[in-house]
């Protein structure tokens, strides 16, 4: 699997044979599986444990693993606690969101603080998998089915070219212990239900499942990549840009094969609802529409509707366009 592995970073070009790397480790399979793949690779690796306190004993737990497994490589490590639950109050944030916000902080400034190339978590294929079905079912356009990107600036994902079995199956090899997660086990949230009961039923169905979903999901990227691509060059065609404002051509965002996909794309920065897509491209000279953080007013240019765009909160000077 190390081959595989090295294949999957070479080819997406996470990482160079020279580069420092902050390794995150919470002591479960997936991340010792990181560990101890990018040591043998050769990289400069220093380990990294967030302690989010959520879960009692078993957060000094896996600290406490993690402390003696990085002692037993000889790999540098760098530990925090954290108050998630008070600063998920705090910021109005779900546990899940607050601890997500805090980790990935402590990351990048851990990977400043020690000159690292790159920060690497330990996704993997099941988890691109579970993210791409959790999208699914929530609602989402071609970028949601696309899992989980190998690369996110400094974040890097190596493991995203195998899946759970394949890492277990060879830390079984090695005879490497890991920590379990009890809250994995637990079909509270959505994500669990996915990973725990549809994975398997699928897999069953299918039990070429996971290889097939991560092959849908290199071609649903190389889709979105053309789709923005035609976006972005849409785009240049119909927006000008104004004095504290952009001017948008409605008649031509009408004229493009898919205008409500055009439209919403130049608009959702702005906090507008998809269901005022369609009325925004029905509407006439006057109308005014806000978003959580933009106002779009239609307005008559010559022979042309123009949509007059601008953030909310902002300084208002005219926009001649």
């Amino acid at each position: 699997m190390t081959g595989k592995i090295a294949e999957y970073i070479a080819q997406h070009q996470l990482l160079q044979p020279s580069d420092r790397v902050i390794v995150a480790l919470s002591g479960g399979a997936d991340s010792v599986c990181l560990l101890r793949i990018l040591m043998q690779l050769g990289y400069e690796c220093i380990a990294a444990h967030c302690n989010f306190a959520l879960r009692g004993e078993e957060s000094d737990r896996d600290e406490a693993f993690v402390s003696e497994l990085c002692a037993q490589l000889s790999v540098g490590l760098k530990t925090i606690r954290f108050d998630t639950t008070a600063y998920a109050a705090a910021h109005k944030l779900s546990v899940e969101m607050a601890a997500r916000e805090l980790r990935y902080q402590w990351f990048e400034e851990l990977r400043q603080a020690c000159r690292a190339q790159a920060v690497a978590v330990a996704h993997h294929r099941d988890d691109a998998i579970e993210t791409c079905l959790l999208n699914l079912l929530r609602g989402t356009g071609i970028q949601g089915l696309t899992g989980i990107a190998a690369r996110n600036g400094h974040i890097v994902r190596p493991l995203l070219g195998v899946d759970r079995h394949e890492i277990c199956d060879w830390l079984q090899g090695l005879g490497q212990r890991y920590v379990t997660d009890s809250t994995n086990l637990e079909n509270d949230y959505t994500r669990n239900k996915i990973r725990n009961r549809l994975l398997p039923l699928l897999e069953e169905i299918n039990p070429q499942f996971r290889q097939i979903m991560g092959t849908n999901m290199e071609n649903f990227a190389a889709t979105a990549r053309l789709y923005r691509q035609a976006l972005e060059q849409a785009k240049a065609t119909v927006v000008l840009p104004g004095e504290g404002c952009q001017w948008i051509d409605l008649q031509a965002v009408r004229e493009f094969a898919e205008p409500k996909t055009l439209l919403f794309d130049l608009l959702q920065a702005y906090g507008f609802h998809p269901a005022e897509i369609g009325k925004i491209l029905q509407g006439t000279t006057g109308n005014r529409y806000r978003g959580r953080n933009g106002e779009l007013i239609l307005v008559r240019k010559g022979k042309k509707i123009w949509g007059k765009l601008q953030a909310l909160g902002a300084d208002k000077p005219e926009c001649l366009g």
